[in-house]
């Protein structure tokens, strides 16, 4: 068991330092050769593998993000705010309040995963139902949130509304156009919409990264138990993912850390409930759950969180010493260099995996982040690529 909780660490490290590299990709990996590897690990050690990967990604993908500014579906939103908090000195803070907040969200998850086991049996048909008018409900909430300029007048916030609800229309067109194609063109999409935008501002602003603190922080409570609260209500609901969890998390919130610790707790709190789903209703919720289902594993209830507990720890302490070692290094080198280099390596990595689709998506998305930027627009709003395409599908 400790080779296999040992792997799923060295894999959830993998994918979450790696921009485009998600923890499903090596659970359909795990699963597809799941027959070679049961000569060195039993069923029920893969689907340790697989979950202790999911954690600890949880953890870690928050990182790229803050310190290369190339996100996941996961970390999408946390971008800008992470963005501007390295470019402030405060990455390596923001990193240890991602961690505990992780960390804790793990730990409140707990008990709700108990009450889902309870519970669940007796709601599972009705949770679909519930749907689509949830993203609709949550879809106005992200636009009606705008706020106007001051000094523009009394109607500037309809002015801004209206103009967030275009990005909000034309995010979710550009999604519904690469909804179902490969899983790998969220890519491009998400690169287009989040990344592009703020690269092509650093470069412009040729703003030099300072030295980065190097102190840790504890999240504030409230932003821990919202973020889990948003990822156990989207771990309930089919066809919902993770990314739209951060939105429910963190669209109420204006400062950059509270940001940061309700998506990630939302994050860590809709990995971990999704498993809880599968225990108690059979539905799956990921593609981790779904190669945890077909291995056929059966583990014992306590051994399962213990693992995860362990998961949990080992990725706190995994993210707050990547995080000061990124620190340490990212004000060393020069940001427009940087931004040049990680916008090129980009194109070359969506051409890579999405071939010319996923560059002319990658180019589309652009223009759509960098209008939310010119109008002075939530980038939020561009969450509509993932919730407006399922809104649709569920009507």
């Amino acid at each position: 068991m400790l080779n296999a909780i040992l792997l799923g660490l060295l894999l959830g490290i993998v994918s979450g330092l790696t921009p485009g590299l998600h923890v499903n990709t090596f659970s359909a990996f795990i699963l597809s050769y799941s027959a070679v590897l049961s000569r060195y690990f039993s069923p029920e050690e893969l689907a340790v593998v697989i979950f202790t990967n999911a954690v600890v990604h949880t953890f870690l993908d928050i990182l790229p993000s803050m310190f290369l500014g190339v996100p996941d579906e996961d970390t999408a939103i946390a971008v800008l705010p992470t963005h501007e908090l390295v470019l402030d000195g405060k990455g390596v803070v923001a990193a240890s309040v991602s961690a505990y907040s992780s960390l804790l969200s793990f730990l409140v998850s707990l008990p709700i995963f108990l009450i889902f086991l309870i519970v669940l049996p007796n709601l599972k048909y009705g949770l679909s139902t519930v749907t689509p008018f949830l993203l609709v409900a949550v879809s106005i909430a992200m636009v009606a949130s705008e706020k106007g300029e001051v000094f523009e007048g009394s109607l500037s916030a309809w002015r801004k509304r209206a103009l967030a609800a275009l990005i909000f229309l034309l995010s979710g067109f550009l999604g519904l156009y690469t909804f179902g194609k490969d899983d790998m063109i969220l890519l491009p999409l998400l690169t287009g919409l989040f990344s592009s935008p703020t690269l092509m501002i650093s470069a412009f602003n040729r703003s030099n990264v300072p030295t980065q603190e190097i102190s840790l922080e504890i999240p504030k409570g409230k932003d821990v138990l919202s973020g889990s609260l948003a990822g156990a209500m989207v771990s309930l609901f089919p066809g919902i993912s993770s990314g739209i969890a951060t939105v429910m998390a963190s669209n109420h919130l204006k400062d950059r850390k509270r940001i940061v610790s309700a998506i990630s707790s939302a994050n860590t709190a809709n990995a971990l409930l999704c498993f809880a789903v599968l225990f108690s209703v059979h539905r799956v919720r990921s593609g981790a759950v779904e190669a945890f289902l077909k291995l056929g594993a059966s583990i014992d209830l306590p051994i399962f969180l213990l693992v995860g507990l362990i998961s949990a720890f080992a990725g706190t302490i995994l993210t707050i010493t990547f995080g000061i070692l990124a620190g340490r290094m990212v004000s060393k080198i020069d940001q427009l260099k940087l931004s040049v280099f990680i916008f090129a390596m980009l194109i070359v990595f969506i051409y890579f995996l999405t071939g010319a689709f996923g560059l002319l998506i990658f180019s589309l998305a652009t223009v759509v982040g960098l209008l939310a930027v010119i109008f002075r627009i939530r980038r939020i709003n561009c969450m509509s690529c993932l919730i407006l395409p399922t809104i649709l599908l569920y009507l």
